[in-house]
């Protein structure tokens, strides 16, 4: 299916965008539109989240090792800049649901931690199979890297799809939301530490079998529907004022709450691996 020029991509229904694609009709564009701002808002914030989760350990680990000095300072704030624009572009977009969707970030701390947690070990036993020193500063600054790598991935993966299903290029109205500016910040920080000992020996952590594994669980984790609403039935609970204005009585009852805000399902149990 034929895609639109992204540089005349705008957000409404236009001639080029039918002449890229004779098929595409107003409702099929509205209709992928808006699933986008959805997704965007859900499976890229969330994976932009537990990248900004990792860079966080990442930097912790750096003031504690004593290098949070000069450039690497420069850089560590620099990622933090560019991460904090996109906070800000994308909290616009909630108005009155802004509490509900900060409940829904500490949901996600709580949901991905464990997963971010085991990149890192991953990581840090490559390192110490190898006898690499700094082993630890080394593997906090690799997860970060693997997490912002994963997240720029979820929004090409999701544009992606919403070409194929609509026809559409979607990608230039949220490329705010594509952490690939952090991300590159970030690497430059990975191309100053994350070094072997000797210049002479190469590590290539794609071939560590537990890494992998490790980095694929969480990628699966960031595209479960199970772990979205179990968040988002949290965020809910504590907003119920907010979400019954915005959620039908179809929605509210799927997630188990009747319309006068009780909670008619047993909570759902948390998925373990």
């Amino acid at each position: 299916m034929a895609t639109a020029n992204p540089l005349y991509y705008k957000h409404r229904y236009s001639a080029q965008l039918r002449l890229a694609n004779p098929k595409m009709t107003q409702e099929l564009y509205m209709q992928g539109f808006d699933r986008a701002n959805s997704l965007v808002n859900t499976m890229v914030g969330i994976a932009n989240e537990v990248a900004r989760l990792a860079i966080s350990d990442g930097i912790d680990a750096i003031k504690a090792a004593g290098l949070y000095r000069q450039r690497t300072k420069q850089l560590c704030r620099e990622t933090f800049r560019r991460q904090e624009y996109y906070e800000a572009i994308h909290n616009r977009n909630f108005g009155d649901r802004l509490k509900m969707w900060l409940d829904y970030l500490d949901g996600t701390e709580e949901e991905y931690r464990r997963h971010i947690f085991n990149v890192y070990m991953a990581a840090k036993q490559t390192f110490d199979r190898h006898k690499q020193s700094n082993s630890e500063l080394k593997a906090r600054l690799e997860c970060g890297r693997i997490c912002a790598e994963l997240a720029v991935g979820q929004f090409d993966a999701l544009m992606q799809d919403l070409r194929e299903r609509f026809g559409a290029d979607y990608s230039p109205l949220f490329i705010a939301a594509r952490y690939s500016e952090p991300l590159a910040t970030w690497r430059l920080l990975c191309d100053i530490y994350v070094k072997t000992d000797d210049p002479k020996d190469y590590i290539n952590l794609n071939d560590d079998p537990n890494l992998r594994l490790a980095a694929d669980i969480l990628a699966k984790k960031l595209s479960d529907s199970d772990v979205f609403n179990r968040i988002g039935k949290h965020a809910i609970e504590l907003n119920l004022d907010v979400a019954s204005r915005y959620a039908s009585e179809e929605d509210m009852r799927e997630l188990g709450i009747d319309s006068d805000g009780r909670i008619t399902q047993p909570e759902l149990k948390k998925k373990r691996l």
